[in-house]
Protein backbone atom coordinates (compact mmCIF):
# COMPACT_ATOMS: atom_id res chain seq x y z
CA UNK A 1 0.00 0.00 0.00
CA UNK A 2 1.06 3.32 -1.04
CA UNK A 3 1.78 5.96 1.90
CA UNK A 4 -0.48 8.87 2.03
CA UNK A 5 2.74 11.06 1.29
CA UNK A 6 4.07 9.54 -1.60
CA UNK A 7 0.64 9.61 -3.15
CA UNK A 8 0.09 13.67 -2.58
CA UNK A 9 3.61 14.32 -3.58
CA UNK A 10 2.93 12.04 -7.27
CA UNK A 11 -0.21 13.97 -7.76
CA UNK A 12 1.58 17.22 -7.62
CA UNK A 13 4.15 16.53 -10.10
CA UNK A 14 1.30 14.87 -12.27
CA UNK A 15 -0.18 18.67 -11.68
CA UNK A 16 3.02 20.34 -12.81
CA UNK A 17 3.68 18.19 -15.40
CA UNK A 18 -0.08 19.10 -17.02
CA UNK A 19 0.35 22.63 -16.02
CA UNK A 20 3.67 22.89 -18.52
CA UNK A 21 1.80 20.83 -20.88
CA UNK A 22 -1.13 23.49 -21.65
CA UNK A 23 0.95 25.83 -21.45
CA UNK A 24 3.66 24.80 -24.53
CA UNK A 25 0.25 23.94 -26.27
CA UNK A 26 -1.50 27.06 -25.49
CA UNK A 27 -1.33 28.84 -29.04
CA UNK A 28 -2.10 32.37 -27.41
CA UNK A 29 1.57 32.65 -26.00
CA UNK A 30 3.69 35.54 -26.38
CA UNK A 31 7.31 35.72 -26.09
CA UNK A 32 9.02 39.16 -26.56
CA UNK A 33 11.58 38.63 -28.77
CA UNK A 34 13.95 41.26 -26.14
CA UNK A 35 13.59 39.00 -23.33
CA UNK A 36 17.01 36.95 -24.58
CA UNK A 37 17.51 35.99 -21.28
CA UNK A 38 14.14 34.54 -20.33
CA UNK A 39 13.86 30.76 -19.67
CA UNK A 40 11.77 30.51 -22.79
CA UNK A 41 13.37 32.55 -25.06
CA UNK A 42 14.59 30.20 -27.43
CA UNK A 43 10.96 28.40 -27.86
CA UNK A 44 10.88 30.93 -30.56
CA UNK A 45 11.73 27.98 -32.95
CA UNK A 46 9.35 25.35 -31.46
CA UNK A 47 6.29 27.02 -33.35
CA UNK A 48 5.60 29.87 -30.77
CA UNK A 49 4.37 33.11 -32.25
CA UNK A 50 7.01 36.03 -31.65
CA UNK A 51 5.98 39.45 -30.74
CA UNK A 52 7.57 42.56 -29.98
CA UNK A 53 6.50 43.76 -26.60
CA UNK A 54 3.23 44.63 -25.61
CA UNK A 55 1.38 47.76 -24.27
CA UNK A 56 -0.79 48.13 -21.07
CA UNK A 57 -3.98 47.50 -23.36
CA UNK A 58 -2.57 44.68 -24.93
CA UNK A 59 -1.71 46.14 -28.21
CA UNK A 60 1.64 45.44 -30.17
CA UNK A 61 4.55 48.11 -30.47
CA UNK A 62 6.01 45.61 -33.19
CA UNK A 63 6.67 47.76 -37.27
CA UNK A 64 4.25 45.06 -39.57
CA UNK A 65 6.13 43.69 -42.43
CA UNK A 66 7.18 46.38 -45.22
CA UNK A 67 5.48 45.10 -48.53
CA UNK A 68 8.80 44.98 -51.38
CA UNK A 69 8.13 47.16 -53.72
CA UNK A 70 8.48 45.74 -57.42
CA UNK A 71 11.19 46.77 -59.95
CA UNK A 72 10.39 48.22 -63.37
CA UNK A 73 11.07 46.79 -66.44
CA UNK A 74 14.15 48.28 -67.28
CA UNK A 75 15.72 46.86 -64.08
CA UNK A 76 14.79 43.62 -64.67
CA UNK A 77 16.18 43.29 -67.26
CA UNK A 78 19.24 44.85 -66.15
CA UNK A 79 19.52 42.51 -63.46
CA UNK A 80 19.21 39.40 -65.62
CA UNK A 81 22.06 40.37 -67.65
CA UNK A 82 24.42 41.60 -65.00
CA UNK A 83 25.95 38.29 -64.12
CA UNK A 84 26.25 37.71 -67.79
CA UNK A 85 27.87 41.36 -68.35
CA UNK A 86 29.83 40.55 -65.39
CA UNK A 87 31.49 37.49 -66.68
CA UNK A 88 31.79 38.41 -69.98
CA UNK A 89 34.20 41.99 -68.64
CA UNK A 90 35.84 41.19 -65.61
CA UNK A 91 37.43 44.16 -65.43
CA UNK A 92 34.74 46.42 -65.74
CA UNK A 93 33.51 48.19 -63.01
CA UNK A 94 29.62 48.17 -61.48
CA UNK A 95 29.39 51.46 -63.13
CA UNK A 96 30.45 50.43 -66.85
CA UNK A 97 28.43 47.20 -65.90
CA UNK A 98 25.52 49.44 -65.72
CA UNK A 99 26.41 51.21 -68.95
CA UNK A 100 26.15 48.28 -70.96
CA UNK A 101 23.17 46.97 -69.71
CA UNK A 102 21.77 50.50 -70.79
CA UNK A 103 22.78 49.91 -74.21
CA UNK A 104 21.71 46.62 -74.18
CA UNK A 105 17.97 47.90 -73.27
CA UNK A 106 18.49 50.19 -76.12
CA UNK A 107 18.24 47.34 -78.69
CA UNK A 108 16.54 45.17 -77.02
CA UNK A 109 13.19 44.45 -79.20
CA UNK A 110 9.38 45.68 -78.27
CA UNK A 111 8.02 42.14 -77.54
CA UNK A 112 10.48 41.79 -74.83
CA UNK A 113 10.09 45.14 -73.50
CA UNK A 114 6.24 44.66 -73.33
CA UNK A 115 6.36 41.70 -71.92
CA UNK A 116 8.75 42.94 -68.87
CA UNK A 117 6.05 45.77 -68.26
CA UNK A 118 3.73 43.33 -68.23
CA UNK A 119 5.23 41.71 -65.25
CA UNK A 120 5.95 44.58 -63.93
CA UNK A 121 2.75 46.27 -63.79
CA UNK A 122 0.85 42.92 -62.16
CA UNK A 123 3.33 42.77 -59.69
CA UNK A 124 2.68 46.36 -59.10
CA UNK A 125 -1.05 46.03 -58.68
CA UNK A 126 -0.79 42.77 -55.90
CA UNK A 127 1.79 45.51 -54.12
CA UNK A 128 -0.90 48.40 -54.17
CA UNK A 129 -2.85 46.16 -52.26
CA UNK A 130 -0.47 44.93 -49.95
CA UNK A 131 1.03 48.31 -49.31
CA UNK A 132 -2.73 49.86 -48.51
CA UNK A 133 -3.14 46.61 -46.27
CA UNK A 134 0.68 47.73 -44.74
CA UNK A 135 -0.66 51.33 -43.54
CA UNK A 136 -3.83 50.86 -42.68
CA UNK A 137 -2.45 48.66 -39.94
CA UNK A 138 0.33 51.77 -39.17
CA UNK A 139 -0.14 53.47 -35.44
CA UNK A 140 0.29 57.41 -35.72
CA UNK A 141 3.81 56.57 -33.98
CA UNK A 142 4.65 54.08 -36.45
CA UNK A 143 3.76 56.37 -39.40
CA UNK A 144 5.74 59.04 -37.94
CA UNK A 145 8.94 57.02 -37.37
CA UNK A 146 8.88 56.29 -40.89
CA UNK A 147 7.80 59.97 -41.99
CA UNK A 148 11.30 60.69 -40.00
CA UNK A 149 13.33 57.51 -41.35
CA UNK A 150 12.47 58.83 -45.03
CA UNK A 151 13.31 62.37 -44.21
CA UNK A 152 16.70 61.55 -42.71
CA UNK A 153 17.28 59.10 -45.69
CA UNK A 154 16.39 62.64 -48.15
CA UNK A 155 19.08 64.82 -46.20
CA UNK A 156 21.96 62.20 -46.36
CA UNK A 157 21.11 61.75 -50.42
CA UNK A 158 21.14 65.25 -50.50
CA UNK A 159 24.84 65.51 -48.56
CA UNK A 160 25.91 62.21 -50.76
CA UNK A 161 25.07 64.33 -54.10
CA UNK A 162 27.05 67.48 -52.63
CA UNK A 163 29.91 65.73 -51.81
CA UNK A 164 29.94 64.02 -55.15
CA UNK A 165 29.68 66.78 -57.15
CA UNK A 166 32.46 68.91 -55.01
CA UNK A 167 34.83 65.73 -55.90
CA UNK A 168 33.69 66.08 -59.45
CA UNK A 169 34.47 69.49 -59.37
CA UNK A 170 37.61 69.70 -58.08
CA UNK A 171 37.16 71.75 -54.33
CA UNK A 172 40.45 71.99 -52.68
CA UNK A 173 40.50 69.57 -50.11
CA UNK A 174 40.72 71.42 -46.45
CA UNK A 175 43.60 70.82 -44.54
CA UNK A 176 44.07 69.51 -41.12
CA UNK A 177 44.78 71.57 -38.30
CA UNK A 178 47.84 71.26 -35.57
CA UNK A 179 46.46 68.36 -33.87
CA UNK A 180 45.35 66.41 -36.45
CA UNK A 181 49.01 67.13 -38.05
CA UNK A 182 50.28 65.76 -34.58
CA UNK A 183 48.45 62.49 -35.02
CA UNK A 184 49.31 62.02 -38.61
CA UNK A 185 52.91 62.24 -37.88
CA UNK A 186 52.60 59.86 -34.53
CA UNK A 187 50.17 57.35 -35.31
CA UNK A 188 51.49 54.78 -34.90
CA UNK A 189 49.38 51.84 -36.00
CA UNK A 190 46.87 51.48 -39.34
CA UNK A 191 44.28 49.22 -39.94
CA UNK A 192 42.53 49.36 -36.24
CA UNK A 193 39.12 48.73 -35.55
CA UNK A 194 36.87 51.60 -34.70
CA UNK A 195 37.39 50.63 -31.03
CA UNK A 196 41.49 50.06 -31.09
CA UNK A 197 41.19 53.84 -33.14
CA UNK A 198 39.52 55.40 -30.39
CA UNK A 199 41.51 54.30 -27.58
CA UNK A 200 45.00 55.04 -29.98
CA UNK A 201 43.31 58.53 -30.43
CA UNK A 202 43.07 59.14 -27.04
CA UNK A 203 46.37 58.30 -26.39
CA UNK A 204 47.88 60.90 -28.90
CA UNK A 205 45.64 63.27 -27.16
CA UNK A 206 47.33 62.89 -23.99
CA UNK A 207 50.54 63.30 -25.45
CA UNK A 208 49.65 66.20 -27.47
CA UNK A 209 48.55 67.82 -24.40
CA UNK A 210 51.80 67.14 -22.78
CA UNK A 211 54.03 69.22 -25.38
CA UNK A 212 55.42 72.96 -24.66
CA UNK A 213 54.66 75.71 -27.00
CA UNK A 214 57.82 75.23 -28.29
CA UNK A 215 57.10 71.82 -29.37
CA UNK A 216 53.31 72.20 -30.88
CA UNK A 217 54.93 75.62 -32.97
CA UNK A 218 55.83 73.79 -35.53
CA UNK A 219 52.52 72.16 -36.09
CA UNK A 220 51.14 75.26 -35.11
CA UNK A 221 53.18 76.73 -38.06
CA UNK A 222 52.51 74.08 -40.60
CA UNK A 223 48.72 74.20 -39.95
CA UNK A 224 48.46 78.05 -40.68
CA UNK A 225 50.66 77.53 -44.27
CA UNK A 226 48.44 74.90 -44.94
CA UNK A 227 45.40 77.26 -44.42
CA UNK A 228 46.60 80.29 -46.04
CA UNK A 229 47.39 78.44 -49.42
CA UNK A 230 43.75 76.22 -48.86
CA UNK A 231 42.22 80.12 -48.83
CA UNK A 232 43.73 81.06 -52.18
CA UNK A 233 43.02 77.74 -53.77
CA UNK A 234 39.38 78.20 -52.90
CA UNK A 235 39.28 81.87 -53.58
CA UNK A 236 40.43 80.41 -57.04
CA UNK A 237 38.19 77.52 -57.31
CA UNK A 238 35.30 79.24 -56.20
CA UNK A 239 35.87 82.72 -58.70
CA UNK A 240 36.08 79.79 -61.27
CA UNK A 241 32.34 78.36 -60.07
CA UNK A 242 30.99 81.76 -60.47
CA UNK A 243 31.96 82.23 -63.77
CA UNK A 244 30.51 78.64 -64.88
CA UNK A 245 27.35 79.06 -63.29
CA UNK A 246 27.96 76.48 -60.09
CA UNK A 247 26.75 79.23 -57.67
CA UNK A 248 25.32 76.36 -55.53
CA UNK A 249 28.63 75.07 -54.61
CA UNK A 250 29.89 78.38 -53.22
CA UNK A 251 29.85 79.28 -49.76
CA UNK A 252 27.18 81.45 -49.45
CA UNK A 253 28.78 84.23 -47.90
CA UNK A 254 30.87 84.34 -50.83
CA UNK A 255 27.28 84.45 -53.35
CA UNK A 256 25.99 88.34 -53.70
CA UNK A 257 22.64 86.88 -55.45
CA UNK A 258 20.17 89.38 -56.12
CA UNK A 259 17.16 90.41 -54.18
CA UNK A 260 13.98 88.50 -54.64
CA UNK A 261 10.97 90.29 -55.20
CA UNK A 262 9.46 89.74 -51.90
CA UNK A 263 12.23 91.77 -50.36
CA UNK A 264 12.09 93.87 -52.47
CA UNK A 265 8.86 95.22 -51.43
CA UNK A 266 10.04 94.79 -48.22
CA UNK A 267 12.47 97.35 -48.53
CA UNK A 268 10.05 99.85 -50.65
CA UNK A 269 7.74 99.64 -47.96
CA UNK A 270 10.37 100.18 -44.92
CA UNK A 271 11.77 103.08 -47.29
CA UNK A 272 8.15 104.65 -47.46
CA UNK A 273 7.70 104.35 -43.72
CA UNK A 274 10.79 106.20 -43.00
CA UNK A 275 9.66 108.86 -45.01
CA UNK A 276 6.63 109.31 -43.50
CA UNK A 277 8.20 109.51 -40.05
CA UNK A 278 10.47 112.22 -41.32
CA UNK A 279 7.51 114.19 -43.42
CA UNK A 280 5.54 114.35 -40.02
CA UNK A 281 8.28 115.00 -37.88
CA UNK A 282 8.69 117.61 -39.88
CA UNK A 283 5.14 119.70 -39.73
CA UNK A 284 5.02 122.11 -37.12
CA UNK A 285 2.11 121.58 -34.94
CA UNK A 286 -0.57 124.48 -35.33
CA UNK A 287 -1.33 126.09 -31.56
CA UNK A 288 -4.93 125.31 -30.05
CA UNK A 289 -7.01 127.70 -30.53
CA UNK A 290 -8.76 128.60 -27.28
CA UNK A 291 -12.65 128.36 -26.48
CA UNK A 292 -12.84 130.57 -23.97
CA UNK A 293 -14.19 134.15 -24.47
CA UNK A 294 -11.71 137.00 -23.21
CA UNK A 295 -13.37 138.84 -20.20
Amino acid sequence: MFSLKYFFERKYSIMQFNAMARLLHNSRLLISTRQTGAPFGNLQSSGLHSTASLNDDGTSNAMPEKPKRPVNAYIRFAQSIRSALATSNPKASPTEISKLAAVKWQTLDQASKAKLEDEYKREQAIWLQKNAKYLSQLTDAQKQELKTERQNRIEEKVKRDQKRLLKELGRPKRPLNSFFLFCAQHKPVQGLTKDENKEQMKKLGLQWKQLSGSEKERYVKEAETEMKRYQEEMKKWEDKMLASEHTEVVRKRNVLLPPTPASSRARKGQQSAVKNVTATASVKPNKPTSTTARP
